[in-house]
């Protein structure tokens, strides 16, 4: 297909996210707990959503709910089946976890049924069958929010 060689790039900028292309993707998979477009346009609009763009194309998805201090859900990570085993949904969890605004937060969980040895290399631990939890011992030190 030639598109592994393309650059990948990760953004935090709300006005790039292709809402139809993610519900549709989204709304397709078990964990989407049925829920509406426009549920899904308020999760988004009430979190911390990051994309993956190839060429300007929208190829990848996830988001963050979280209180900026106490606790982070890591929620509907996804990638494109043709851009899968890029390294793609590394960077999204990454560019979640140095989100600006998420750097005190000292708790962040996620639940995933089959993902567990990508969260794992994030320093996520399983809490059981499909829970995990990654400890940032560090967020409490860093500068308050204002």
């Amino acid at each position: 297909m030639g598109d592994g060689a393309k650059t990948v790039e990760i953004s935090a900028d709300r006005t790039r996210l292709d809402l139809s292309y993610c519900y549709d993707f989204i709304a397709s998979f078990y964990w989407s707990g049925g829920r509406t477009r426009g549920e899904f346009d308020r999760s988004v609009e009430l979190s911390f959503p990051v994309g993956a763009y190839c060429d300007g194309k929208q190829v990848g998805f996830a988001r963050v709910v979280s209180d900026q201090i106490a606790i982070a859900y890591v929620a509907d990570v996804f990638v494109d089946p043709d851009f899968r085993r890029r390294g793609i949904a590394a960077k999204l969890i990454d560019a979640l976890h140095d989100h600006p605004d998420l750097q005190r937060v000292k708790r962040w969980m996620l639940a995933t049924h089959d993902m567990q040895p990508l969260y794992r290399q994030h320093g996520y631990d399983d809490l059981d069958d499909k829970i995990m939890m990654r400890l940032d011992e560090y967020a409490q030190k860093r500068t308050p929010l204002r």
